[in-house]
């Protein structure tokens, strides 16, 4: 679970890869793309994201955050699509994956401090942080461009 599917092992750019991942399911599965939907989603993927990541890091699956660990790009790219207003639209697609990969590595307040944190939930916290501030930003720029 934790690796999405052995996502996690791509060569490069893994967490991309199940961001990248988690818009085409979005995209594909219409029900995901009504809040009612896609934030029960959201809420179990992100228990089970954290029990699952508890078992890696356990077993010495690597540091506090292992790269190959993504199902907390997953979490954290639903989060930024999760929309009343612009639910399931293209243009909310568009910026939300690079706005999260942007929060995500960029890891503002308070993205930072779960980081720097070892544990399972400070994995997932960090990625729903990064995907609060993209759903925001998304937003903005949505209602901005609308006018």
């Amino acid at each position: 679970m934790s690796s999405v599917g052995y996502l996690g092992f791509v060569p490069v750019a893994p967490g991309t890869a199940a961001s990248a991942l988690a818009v085409l399911v979005y995209a594909l599965v219409p029900p995901l793309q009504q809040p009612a939907v896609l934030a029960p989603v959201i809420v179990a993927a992100f228990v089970l994201g954290g029990v699952s990541t508890g078992v890696v890091l356990r077993r010495g699956g690597g540091p506090k955050d292992p790269s190959h660990v993504v199902c907390d790009e997953v979490v954290g790219q639903w989060i930024a699509l999760l929309s009343l207003g612009y639910a399931g639209r293209w243009e909310l697609m568009l910026l939300a994956f690079p706005l999260f990969r942007l929060f995500d590595v960029w890891k503002p307040p308070p993205a930072s401090f779960f980081d720097r944190r070892p544990g399972p939930w400070n994995v997932m916290m960090d990625d729903v942080a990064a995907g609060i501030y993209a759903n925001l930003a998304s937003h903005l720029c949505l209602f901005l461009i609308r006018g």
